[in-house]
């Protein structure tokens, strides 16, 4: 049973440790996990932990608080480290700590030109995929429905800056186009939000709370039609995982077209994408009123990420890369 350290947040309900450690453990492997976020002195510990634990493997993701020296100690005690960078960014302590590791992988294809240029040798592209047992399929019961059934439901962070002003715009043309509206995410803040944010039809339709796991599954299942709106439509690379999470969870994903959807999806029929706020408003009429059509492409999604594109499939393509670089066999 191969040992893997696993460095990753652990510190909200809705961090992402939780779901990776669920994926390794259903692999087979030994886990440790690590909140770096959490510890007073995260190089220290990691160290301590290890010493004990002695990972043949220690994949870290972000790891923005660690230091070189940590990674090579780790190293020189026989730890394969691999930093997983998930974001569409290149932050200045980034390129020390890839270059400390053994391999740097990221989750954006687009990324990986401008990591080499930072001098980051041979970065690889991985996806992180959706582990299916913290998203379970299950029917929404009749309890669940006054809180989640609706048309449309979003996802995420709904405000007034810069970066979701266009969220706040869509959920209120939908509104006003007079469907059936919720999105889950934190509270609209009034501090640093505008007066129309504030006021607005969208902030009236929030569902009251952030959700994750299983909650995050009752909420896809619950609306006819899950939206999503990237905060940065043009990054490169394609999808987050998010895509992955909403249709494993079932969904009937209609998301804002990004280049590279193709390659994950089949566009119409496994999810359905938009260019524009009138297109999106007419895809969501349709396909509320159309339900086998909705029900049908929400399930070729399910049935395509859990084909393709859970986490079981991303660690097992980790595990061969690390094999084919001369490091453990796991």
């Amino acid at each position: 049973m191969a040992r893997v350290l696993l460095s990753a947040p652990f510190d909200k309900p809705w961090s992402n440790g939780p779901y990776l450690e669920t994926a390794l453990r259903e692999l087979g492997c030994d886990v440790s996990r690590f909140d770096f976020r959490s510890s007073p002195d995260p190089n220290a510990g990691v160290l301590a932990l290890a010493q004990g634990f002695r990972p043949v493997v220690h994949i870290i993701w972000k790891g923005e608080v660690y230091q070189p020296a940590a990674l090579r100690r780790l190293s020189e005690r026989g730890a394969y480290n691999v930093l997983w960078h998930p974001d569409v960014s290149l932050p200045s302590w980034l390129p020390p700590l890839a270059q400390a590791s053994d391999l740097c992988c990221v989750q954006s294809r687009g990324m990986l030109h401008p990591f080499r240029l930072a001098g980051i040798r041979d970065p690889e592209w991985l996806m992180e995929g959706l582990t299916p047992s913290c998203f379970p399929f299950e029917a929404i019961t009749p309890a669940e429905r006054g809180d989640y059934e609706c048309d449309v439901a979003l996802i995420g962070t709904v405000d007034g800056s810069p970066g979701y002003l266009k969220r706040l715009w869509a959920l209120d043309r939908l509104v006003r186009e007079g469907f059936r509206v919720k999105w889950w995410g934190r509270r609209v803040p009034l501090l640093h939000n505008p007066l129309r944010a504030w006021l607005s039809p969208a902030r009236r339709a929030w569902g009251g709370r952030l959700v994750w796991g299983e909650s995050y599954a009752t909420a896809c299942r619950g609306a006819k039609v899950l939206l999503t709106l990237p905060r940065d439509p043009d990054a490169p690379g394609g999808l987050s995982s998010g895509a992955f999470m909403a249709t494993g969870a079932g969904a009937f994903h209609l998301c804002l077209y990004r280049s590279g959807m193709e390659e994950f999806f089949r566009l119409g029929s496994e999810v359905v994408s938009f260019h524009d706020e009138d297109e999106m408003v007419e895809k969501v009429r349709y396909y509320v009123t159309h339900d086998e059509e909705r029900r049908a492409v929400a399930e070729a999604g399910r049935r395509r990420t859990l084909g393709d594109y859970t986490n079981h499939h991303t660690f097992r393509r980790l595990f061969r890369m690390i094999a084919d670089r001369g490091g453990p066999q796991l």
